[in-house]
């Protein structure tokens, strides 16, 4: 158990961040463009000989090392002495191949997925039937085990990591021998240090990483073998998971292949809003901005953020207005700025009623003409004060219309 958080089980950088080793990425690039062209042709032909040479414990070996050669992998055994012979070897997940350097180390193979590219025998997987009925596919692997043929290898994980946890374990491998030993993994890419994955990242791209990087180095540490005798499935498969864990020092987080999926696909929608958002801004903003300043110039005691809220979604000027005159548009007024110049007599009378509009406004002579657009009385019919409103609101309109063309100077009908 530990309190570290589920988006530090990730890799988010591709590259690295140091300036000095992207400078070595950069002179590396040319390098790196023609070691991929050539591991391309040898996959060619490692896909080409797989498809052809027979299914024997020394051409799989030969293609493993021919895999390793073409994706620029290293394998490391730190204590190749304390292999022992079982049936199961369980490892932690860290990356795409990590069953071609188990395959390496202990001759095992992996269960694979039909059609898939690791299904070929040069990836060191092997097609057991589907995984849709767990009990037709369990009982396929006991019967392969029992058979004294070649072991299997899982990373019962089910989800990638960067290494600093080990996530819950499936249960599947421990139901399918009694007695497993575990394996310590980690990886690592010297001088360039290119992430093996990232956040989002597609499978193809992992490959073409690693067919660009000069050498992708996998550690593999043997555990002793364990055996369960008393424990439940999910008991033991815990026991191998703390010794897995504790051997490379990292914490066991509360959190499943599942969680880990759920949080990607959430992760990589907000960034792709963010990235629309960002993408429709340049666009949109100047745009929106200006017409903000008309209607504020139109009604100058709605706030500047009100009216830019609905324009964003409107996306017109008079919809806008009409929303605010007709009150679907909710804001706190602001005091109208007064001039410096000395106020003019007002069209209808020195001093705005009670009942006046809060739409009074400069006009266009530099001085201050107050409109007043209250009613001279209430209507008694909801048809007479609807038709009284809009009245009011037309003339509204075409007071702030006069003077938006007179303090511009536009050669426009002022009615």
């Amino acid at each position: 158990m530990s309190n570290i958080e589920i988006k530090h089980l990730f890799r988010t950088n591709r590259f690295p961040e140091s300036e000095i080793k992207l400078c070595l990425l950069f002179f590396y690039a040319p390098f790196g463009v023609i070691l991929f062209i050539l591991r391309i042709i040898l996959l060619i032909g490692l896909l080409i000989c797989g498809s052809i040479l027979s299914e024997t414990q020394l051409i799989q070996k030969f293609l493993n090392k021919i895999a390793c050669l073409s994706l620029g992998i290293i394998v490391q055994v730190e204590n190749p002495e304390a292999k022992e012979n079982v049936n199961v070897y369980i490892s932690n997940s860290v990356s795409l191949f990590d069953h071609l350097a188990l395959q390496a180390a202990t001759g095992s193979l992996t269960p694979g997925i039909k059609n898939s590219l690791v299904k070929s025998k040069g990836f060191g997987a092997k097609y057991f039937g589907s995984q849709s009925n767990l009990d037709t596919f369990k009982k396929t692997l006991i019967e392969w085990v029992t058979g004294n043929k070649v072991a299997l290898n899982f990373t019962p994980e089910g989800k990638m990591t960067n290494g600093k946890g080990v996530l819950k374990f499936k249960t599947l491998p421990f139901q399918i021998s009694t007695r497993v030993q575990p394996i310590a993994l980690k990886i690592e890419r010297p001088v360039l240090e290119m992430s093996v994955n990232r956040l989002g990242s597609s499978n193809l791209v992992d490959c073409i990483v690693y067919m660009f990087s000069p050498v992708t180095v996998y550690k593999l540490k043997f555990l002793p073998a364990l055996e369960n005798k008393s424990n439940t499935v999910q008991e033991f498969a815990e026991i191998v998971r703390q010794h897995i864990a504790t051997s490379l020092m990292v914490p066991t987080p509360n959190f499943s292949a599942s969680d880990l999926i759920e949080f990607e696909k959430k992760t990589l929608i907000e960034e792709q809003r963010a990235m629309e958002a960002q993408s429709r801004a340049p666009s949109q903003r100047p745009e929106l901005q200006r017409m903000s300043m008309q209607v504020k110039e139109v009604l100058p005691h709605v706030p500047l953020k009100a009216i830019y809220n609905d324009l964003c979604i409107t996306k017109s000027i008079d919809t806008t207005i009409t929303n605010i005159l007709e009150g679907r548009v909710h804001f706190i007024s602001e005091p109208i700025p007064s001039t410096s110049a000395s106020p003019q007599p007002s069209t209808s009378s020195s001093l705005p009623s009670a009942k006046s509009s809060p739409a009074e406004s400069s006009g266009g002579g530099g001085g201050r003409v107050m409109f007043n657009t209250a009613a001279s009385s209430f209507p008694k019919s909801a048809s007479e004060r609807n038709k009284s409103f809009q009245e009011r609101k037309d003339q509204l309109i075409a007071n702030a219309r006069r003077r938006y063309i007179e303090k511009h100077n536009l050669d426009l009908p002022l009615y």
